[in-house]
C-alpha cells in the first residue's frame, strides 16, 4: 500500500480492517494504540512508502525496508529505523543530527525510537518527522 492510498486520518480505530496491518493492529489491542496510530500516520506520509507485516509487526519500505515497529511491550511503542532486512556494511552512515530524548542509536545505521506516552506531543511528532525525512533521504 502506498501513502497516497490511505490518508493519515483514515487509519481506522474501529470498523473492519482495510489491510493486513489494520487486521494485525485490531487483534494486537496495544495499550498505546493512539501512539501506534500517530507513528503509523507519520510513516504513511512518506512519499512512496509501502506498508506491510514483517516479524509480526508493521513494516515500512521504499526500495527496501527502512522502518519496523515493535509492539511486544505494553508500556512502549518502538520504531526501529534501519537500512534493510539484511545488514549493509557498505551503506554510508546515516546522519540525522542530534537525537531527541526518545531515540537512541543502536549502531551506525540503526536508530531505535521509544514512545511511552499515550499520545505524541507536537514536539515529539515534529522530531519524528525530522528523523524520518533525514533517514529516507539517505537510503541508497
Amino acid at each position: 500500500m502506498h501513502s497516497d492510498d490511505v490518508p493519515a486520518d483514515a487509519v481506522p480505530s474501529g470498523g473492519p480492517p482495510r489491510n493486513e496491518v489494520d487486521a494485525l493492529l485490531a487483534v494486537a489491542e496495544h495499550p498505546l494504540s493512539a501512539t501506534v496510530r500517530e507513528v503509523r500516520a507519520e510513516l504513511l506520509a512518506v512519499p512512496g512508502v509501502i506498508e506491510g507485516i514483517k516479524w509480526k509487526a508493521p513494516n515500512y519500505a521504499l526500495s527496501d525496508d527502512f522502518a519496523t515497529m515493535s509492539l511486544r511491550r505494553p508500556d512502549v511503542v518502538q520504531l526501529i529505523l534501519h537500512t534493510g532486512a539484511k545488514p549493509k556494511p557498505d551503506h554510508p552512515e546515516i546522519v540525522v543530527g542530534t537525537l531527541p530524548a526518545f531515540a537512541r542509536r543502536a549502531d551506525r545505521n540503526r536508530v531505535v525510537l521509544s514512545f511511552s506516552e499515550a499520545a505524541l506531543n507536537e514536539e515529539d511528532r515534529s522530531a519524528l518527522r525530522r528523523l524520518l525525512t533525514a533517514w529516507v533521504a539517505q537510503l541508497v
